[in-house]
């Protein structure tokens, strides 16, 4: 039997612990704990090994932006998911570019936070299996970092409108260039609803390295390009028919392109 994923939930509000409690529940391969302060969680991460970190934004003392750089220089590798009432574009994207993995909304249902936990949890596996036992998660072996976060919304992603309205989102091959020899990708699955500025793909390279990349634009997601697993390759490709990584319904196009613009 697999590993279970650990995940630590963080909250000062006992009916949102309880309800992430119950909305789990029933999610096999996951180990559940839960802290109402970040202070309890600290003390809890100090002394076990969690791979997502589930955290409420706005909490008294040490808020979730400042636990979620707390986070990130204890260990680059742990994944968080923020749960904030203040769902603003300018709150949420600060703390997905602070290097969240993604975030939920309150009221969150049932199916949102299953998902997202989903999408997480797979990211989580897919990075054991590709750093074996022995290999340091925080350098590589030319001491070089191994988690790298392009920095920017949609940094290195091209687009390519469709006719029907649809969107193809690719990797500019001069980064991939940069990135090296691929061993294997980390890829959202058909369904997934992408958010602005999340975490979307990550590469990892067979020296032991990774890179992610943040979604350009919010949508769900309708089709994957698994070929591309097989084929590390057809990235490299001229032209944008093959080369493609996810297809995407956007949700909010005109007013997200325009932040792009901007940045």
């Amino acid at each position: 039997m697999s590993e279970k994923v650990r995940i630590l939930a963080v909250d000062d509000e006992q009916i949102i612990l309880d309800s992430i409690k119950k909305s789990l529940k029933d999610v096999s391969d996951i180990e559940l704990c839960f802290a109402d302060s970040v202070s309890d969680a600290l003390s809890k991460i100090e002394g076990a090994n969690f791979d997502i970190i589930l955290t409420d934004l706005m909490m008294p003392g040490i808020d979730g932006l400042e636990f979620l750089r707390i986070l990130k220089s204890k260990a680059e590798d742990i994944l968080v998911i923020m749960i904030t009432g203040y769902a603003t574009i300018s709150t949420a994207l600060q703390a997905l570019q602070l290097g969240a993995f993604d975030y939920l909304a309150k009221p969150f249902t049932k199916d949102e936070i299953k998902k997202v936990i989903k999408r997480a949890s797979e990211l989580s596996i897919l990075r054991r299996k590709s750093f074996p036992k022995g290999i340091s998660k925080n350098v590589n072996n030319n001491g070089q970092t191994t988690y790298q976060t392009l920095k920017g919304i949609g940094q290195d992603t091209w687009i390519n409108c469709q006719e029907d309205g649809t969107l193809l989102l690719g990797i500019e091959r001069l980064a991939l260039t940069n990135i090296g020899n691929i061993q294997t990708f980390y890829l959202p699955s058909e369904g997934d609803i992408l958010r602005q500025g999340c975490l979307y793909l990550q590469i990892f390279t067979s020296d032991f390295s990774s890179y992610s990349f943040l979604s350009p634009l919010s949508g769900t997601i309708l089709k994957v390009n698994h070929e591309i697993l097989s084929n590390p390759d057809i990235l490299n490709c001229e032209g944008k028919e093959n080369n493609w990584i996810l297809k995407l319904q956007p949700s909010n196009y005109e007013s997200e392109i325009k932040l792009i613009v901007n940045c």
